[in-house]
């Protein structure tokens, strides 16, 4: 089997996203990875909702980015708070189109695993757009398993 060491889990509090924090934790608990969490807000997909507001100040832009972080950091928390405490997990929050940004995060820690779900909550909720997971899957450096 291979030797996984650091599996990485987007989340977005969607149920697929769920599933594959469940099976990333079977997976990790087998042969002893840590996790690596990580919610991405994705503001741009998130603002271009709201183009008939005037953004002079760019206190709408900033209100949002304050409300997306807090949202994630709370997923991010529910997510953590059910995961074995028999086993390391690290979390990470990040801004930016989530296909890229989840590759970027599991390159820095040199993910041996991807484990995501197909589809999230879209981009009203900040993260996953439908193909996300296809991107993840075209461009990782390592392999990635896709639950629906």
């Amino acid at each position: 089997m291979k030797d996984y060491k650091t599996i990485v889990v987007p989340v977005d509090g969607s149920e697929n996203s769920k599933r594959a924090v469940e099976h990333a934790v079977t997976i990790a608990s087998t042969v002893g990875a840590s996790l690596m969490l990580v919610y991405v807000a994705n503001i741009v997909s998130v603002i271009s909702n709201f183009d008939q507001i005037p953004n002079a100040s760019g206190y709408v832009t900033e209100q949002v980015a304050l409300d997306m972080e807090e949202e994630g950091k709370k997923i991010l928390n529910e997510v953590t708070k059910d995961i074995p405490d028999t086993l390391s997990v690290k979390e990470a929050f990040e801004v930016g189109s989530p296909g890229p940004a989840i590759l970027s995060v599991a390159k820095k820690n040199n993910a041996d695993l991807i484990v995501m779900g197909s589809r999230g909550l879209g981009p009203l909720k900040g993260l996953f757009m439908g193909s996300v997971s296809s991107f993840v899957v075209t461009h990782a450096a390592c392999p990635v398993m896709i639950v629906k």
